[in-house]
């Protein structure tokens, strides 16, 4: 997803510059297709977040999430899948 797109999607309309360039940042990293990698990136965007004092709304952390799922299989993305209900429930 461009700049563009993200500013046209009503859920990242009011995004600071800040946070824009951050999200922005983050996909243009490289992905991989595994569940695994999926989490270890997840925590590692989380925790840069963090110490940037940077909050996501459950709507833009979605986003993320989907984001980082696009390139997996069909299995690794049920996997991802079920290890977010788990961590959910929590």
């Amino acid at each position: 997803m461009t700049t563009d797109e993200m500013q046209n999607n009503p859920a990242f309309q009011n995004l600071s510059p800040e946070k824009l360039e951050f999200l922005m940042n983050f996909m243009s990293e490289e992905k991989t297709g595994s569940a695994r990698e999926m989490m270890r990136m997840l925590t590692a965007f989380s925790g840069k977040a963090r110490d940037r004092g940077i909050r996501f709304s459950e709507q833009e952390t979605d986003f993320v999430i989907d984001h980082l799922m696009e390139s997996m299989p069909p299995a690794e993305k049920q996997r991802a899948k079920m290890i977010l209900r788990m961590l959910k429930r929590r």
